[in-house]
């Protein structure tokens, strides 16, 4: 038998969840004393900022190491470039097993390619959830007879399921409040936290009992603290009481549930007092309820044969609004409520044990930190016959952040793609709102230092000191418009950058170096070229 040389990798994506919301990164309700001890084992990156803003795009760029303009994964129907290459694929041709265990449907259910190079992916969303063999409890030929008519159930719906992604018919149709409890109750629409880290651990103890012989890449995707709410009534009691004791307050979230549409789109009117607090304290409820279920999977990556040869990363893809900004959900801007999540690092062979780094720092650089742990040294991104743009894998890995040193000094970048869906969705509903709120405009964020510049349209909005103020309600344009145009400046070079870098623009039929000289001088300038 072969021996294991490289470490496993285990990424766990807590989906929804934002890092003001955690105890362990400052927030004064206990909802994550579990991350927080586990935590303590390695580098916890205090202001880690998502590429995006929802859940296809945040994904694609962890995947890639990309921004969103680069890798243009950023509509749920986008199919993703088979020239660029994913963590998975390159992973897998290193010699490591890739396993994905997914409670969000548009990873893996929705076919846009966010699963390529995983040998096996779980999605526990839809009617008819995948679960691995090895977890089973049932005799292995009804096992085996299960898993297989399993297989064909899915097959037949994913056409279905694909079309509800595209269809604005069929979507409206899906979102009418009557329907949603149907599918909410019926396809799994959060998956299953429980059942899936049941079956992550079964797995990871079958393959330590069996002796693996392959090094092993872990993805797992959580949806406990996305609506609807619902945690278990022990937390209830303990972070939403008025959910219990009052009557309005019960009927109010009860009926949120139901507004999926509502969750998405900018508030037309505010919510009471009462409502913001039940709203707020069940967020609160579920992260305490998912840290909880998370416990047994940190003890058994805490054991030392496990910890010694072992890369964690948890992190989130995006936050939520919960009623700032005039937003709950987190479809359309670029606050912080969206795009500062948690993420926390262990692996003692290159992450010091309790460490804080406070600078900013993109979360896209976990595929390079991933890629530097497993050693792999690739240089460049490209798929099949196209070579890519270039790939800086030591110097963005994210252990180069440490002692507050950074190579990218600060500058920390968020685009927020608007979903298609939801524009097609406004303008049925409410058509008004998409001017009021300008939600067909893009919006771009820039952070350096203290301060972070907003953008929309490519025009400066905002400009925030995120330090001062990290609720980013007092804007700082007028007052220091010198600050905002360099950053402004920081950000037209950044769009040049990340549009260089897209795939299309590596693929030798579309790339004609000596008929553009500008793009060859760009190139030249980032040292892509000789």
């Amino acid at each position: 038998m072969s021996v294991q040389t490289k470490p496993d990798v285990v990424w766990i994506v807590l989906d929804t969840l934002r890092a003001d919301r955690l105890s362990c990164f400052g927030y004064p309700r206990e909802t994550s004393p579990h991350l927080g001890a586990f935590a303590e084992g390695g580098v916890t990156f205090e202001r880690a900022i998502s590429p995006a803003q929802w859940t296809v795009p945040a994904h694609a760029s962890f995947f890639t190491g990309e921004y969103p303009t680069t890798h243009m994964t950023v509509q749920i129907y986008d199919q993703h470039s088979k020239t660029q290459a994913t963590l998975a694929e390159m992973l897998q041709q290193a010699g490591y097993q890739t396993v994905g265990f997914c409670n969000n449907p548009l990873l893996g259910v929705v076919e846009n390619g966010l699963d390529r190079g995983f040998e096996e992916f779980y999605n526990y969303g839809g009617p008819f959830p995948e679960r691995p063999a090895i977890a089973d409890s049932r005799p292995r030929r009804l096992g085996r007879l299960t898993q297989r008519a399993m297989r064909r159930l899915r097959r037949l719906v994913a056409p279905l399921e694909n079309a509800f992604a595209r269809n604005n018919l069929l979507l409206r149709f899906a979102l009418h409040p009557r329907i949603v409890p149907l599918w909410q109750r019926h396809i799994n629409f959060k998956g299953n936290t429980v059942q899936s880290l049941r079956d992550v651990m079964g797995y990871l103890r079958a393959r330590r009992h069996k002796g693996a012989e392959r090094p092993l890449f872990a993805f797992i995707n959580l949806m406990e603290t996305h609506l609807p709410f619902g945690p278990r009534p022990r937390f209830i009691r303990k972070f939403a009481p008025c959910y219990r004791e009052d009557r309005e307050a019960r009927d109010f979230m009860q009926a949120y549930n139901r507004e999926h549409y509502g969750w998405m789109v900018p508030l037309t009117r505010p919510l009471t007092p009462l409502q913001d607090q039940v709203i707020n304290d069940m967020y609160d409820a579920e992260i305490a309820y998912e840290d909880h279920l998370l416990r047994r999977l940190y003890e058994h990556l805490d054991e030392p044969e496990v910890r010694d040869n072992t890369l964690v990363v948890v992190t989130s893809d995006h936050g939520e609004g919960m009623n700032h900004h005039n937003f709950v959900g987190h479809s359309l801007v670029a606050y912080d409520d969206l795009v500062h999540v948690p993420l926390v690092i262990r692996y003692p062979r290159l992450y010091p044990d309790n460490v804080r780094v406070r600078i900013p720092v993109s979360a896209r650089r976990i595929f390079h930190s991933t890629l530097e742990a497993a050693g792999i040294r690739a240089t460049h991104n490209g798929a099949g016959d196209v070579e890519g743009a270039p790939v800086d894998v030591e110097g963005l890995s994210l252990a180069r952040s440490l002692d507050d040193r950074d190579p990218e000094e600060g500058n920390v970048f968020t685009e927020a793609y608007t979903p298609h869906t939801l524009i097609a969705l406004m303008e049925n509903n409410d058509p008004e709102s998409i001017e009021t709120y300008r939600c067909r405009s893009m919006r771009r964020a820039a952070y350096r230092d203290k301060y972070k510049l907003i953008t929309v349209g490519d025009e400066p909005d905002e400009l925030f000191d995120v330090t001062a103020d990290p609720g980013e309600l007092d804007n700082l344009i007028d007052q220091h418009p010198r600050v905002a145009q360099e950053m402004n400046q920081l950000l037209a070079e950044f769009r040049q950058d990340v549009e260089v870098r897209r795939p299309t623009q590596w693929e030798e039929s579309q790339l004609h170096l000596e008929d553009d000289e500008a793009l060859v001088e760009r190139l030249r300038g980032l040292g892509y070229i000789d």
